[in-house]
């Protein structure tokens, strides 16, 4: 049989398709165990520990990840750690059971309890690696000085020492729930030697000391709270853990915005920009442990969120975000940076007197449409005034807000047009990407918030996004007690009038019509009268 060359292409690309389906399933010669409905709950419950990957043999992903399983399931078996897939394309039912979204989903699982999810990297030793510290005791006990030492010193991730005096046993439980909850973050140890005992230890109670990698043991950071609860460990533990002069990247990010301190950002475009300023940077960080976190940036990476803390993309630039207020405050960027300025920058920030950097488009000099343009820069005085003020929250690019656009436009017409509505309430929009709302968490677009005249707590709108489900929640929701519902059947009543008086006209002049025809008929009649007449 002869392939002509569009057939060969064919078959070349089909086979293409089941070679790269096939990468997504593990090898059948590996270690990966595949597991389905009916084999799933009793293979978890005969293995204390079991790396599980929900995936689909079309996923991108998963093909990618495929070979790494299969290579980490081959060292794990040699540790008796188990590795297994479940192909979630065959068991629809299995994975929805999971909650599984996405592909692919690594899950690890520890008896019959509620499994955890994987954090680490999609490769096989970062696999391998992870998967060994989970098999590991959550805590590990010594009483030899130099096993602690080198565990210190290796650990890629903070360790955390529980020194006990001898015979002390309060708070250990405490620790060790601690560590079985952040196990994938941290090394824990617990040790009750000597020398740790003398140096760290007062009144014969616990302490816990922290060390980060990469810094010195003599910059270790010991807890000195007086509440030894699991929630005072565990923030002390999130504070503590960040490196004094730390880097922000892709995995690091959600931690710093997570321990809702403010952050200090250094963007570099050279590595000898970073080590010029890294002694400096040090320094302030040991004096603000606990209140301010600092990080360098790589520029020629992530210069792009520049943007984000209101500056211009121009390094090297200095930057401190106040999470929890959502404000940003730089060094003014007029001339080259110095890094002599920032020590006395970051001070002036911790005592409150910088001023912040406010992204906002100009104040409008008139305001031409019944819906108000709010921008940052008067974002707080319109929301304060003595209305209830109705904010949209809006992207330019998003559909919602353009679908949402005309209904939004008529409302504020209703409310305009009467005297007494329009001084009782305002309808506003302000574009969120081009306009600083520091005071509110806006996660999607459009946001439609009341703030009520009274000055009570805002509230956001959830309901059907109509002229009468926006009038009814202003009526409920504000304080003025504007009734925009009324206003709504008075504008239809007044809409409806014409068409009445126009039917009203269409039927005098139908009548008017239909009298002309019998008069018509009548003349006819009467001159067929006469016709008759003459004849006889």
């Amino acid at each position: 049989m002869q392939l002509n060359l569009k057939t060969i292409t064919a078959v070349l690309a089909t086979l293409s398709l089941v070679s790269a389906d096939d990468s997504a399933i593990a090898s059948p010669d590996s270690a990966v165990v595949k597991l389905t409905q009916d084999t799933f709950e009793q293979y978890i419950k005969a293995n204390p520990l079991v790396l599980a990957e929900f995936f689909a043999p079309w996923c991108g992903h998963c093909k990618r990840l495929g070979p790494e399983f299969s290579a980490a399931a081959d060292k794990l078996a040699e540790k008796d750690i188990k590795l297994a897939q479940i192909d979630c394309t065959e068991e629809r039912d299995l994975c929805s059971d999971f909650g599984i979204r996405g592909y692919p989903t690594l899950k690890v699982f520890r008896g019959e309890g509620e499994p955890s999810d994987y954090q680490g990297q999609r490769e096989a030793n970062a696999i391998y690696n992870y998967m060994l510290k989970q098999a590991a005791p959550p805590v590990t006990s010594t009483e030899d000085s130099a096993e602690i030492l080198e565990v210190v010193s290796d650990a890629a991730d903070p360790v955390i020492v529980q020194v006990l005096p001898s015979g002390v046993t309060k708070n250990n439980e405490t620790f060790y729930d601690v560590a079985n909850t952040l196990r994938d973050s941290y090394t824990f140890i617990s040790t009750s030697n000597a020398d740790y005992v003398k140096k760290y230890t007062k009144k014969n109670t616990p302490t816990y000391v922290l060390f980060r990698p990469e810094e010195s043991a003599d910059d270790a950071s010991v807890y000195t709270g007086k509440e030894l609860d699991e929630e005072h460990l565990k923030e002390f533990i999130e504070v503590e853990s960040k490196p004094l002069f730390g880097e922000i990247n892709g995995n690091t990010f959600k931690t710093y915005m997570d321990a809702d301190i403010p952050l200090a950002y250094y963007f570099w475009n050279e590595e000898s920009e970073k080590e010029a300023v890294k002694d400096t940077i040090t320094k302030l960080a040991k004096e603000f442990r606990g209140k301010i976190n600092f990080v360098g940036l790589e520029a020629k990476k992530f210069g792009m969120h520049a943007k984000n803390l209101n500056m211009k993309e121009e390094f090297p630039l200095f930057v401190i975000h106040d999470i929890d207020a959502n404000l940003k405050y730089g060094l003014p960027q007029d001339k080259s940076l110095n890094n002599k300025d920032i020590p006395s920058f970051v001070k002036k920030f911790s005592k409150g007197k910088l001023e912040p950097i406010v992204k906002s488009e100009p104040i409008p000099t008139s305001q031409n449409d019944s819906v108000y343009h709010l921008v940052g820069y008067e974002h707080d005085k319109i929301t304060a005034l003595p209305k209830d003020v109705l904010v949209e929250y809006y992207a330019p690019w998003c559909g919602h807000c353009k679908k949402l656009a005309p209904v939004y436009e008529e409302l504020a017409s209703v409310y305009a047009a009467d005297s007494e509505a329009n001084d009782n309430v305002l309808i506003s929009k302000i574009d969120h990407t081009e306009n600083d709302v520091a005071k509110v968490d806006i996660k999607g677009y459009p946001t439609l918030i009341l703030y009520p005249a009274d000055g009570s707590d805002p509230v956001e709108f959830s309901g059907s996004r109509s002229l009468e489900g926006i009038a009814e929640f202003i009526k409920e929701k504000g304080s003025t007690g504007t009734d925009g519902l009324a206003l709504l059947e008075k504008e239809k009543a007044k809409e409806a009038e014409p068409v009445e008086e126009d039917a009203k006209a269409e039927k005098r002049e139908e009548k008017k019509e239909e009298t002309k025809e019998e008069v018509k008929e009548e003349k006819k009649d009467e001159e067929k009268k006469v016709d008759e007449h003459d004849e006889l």
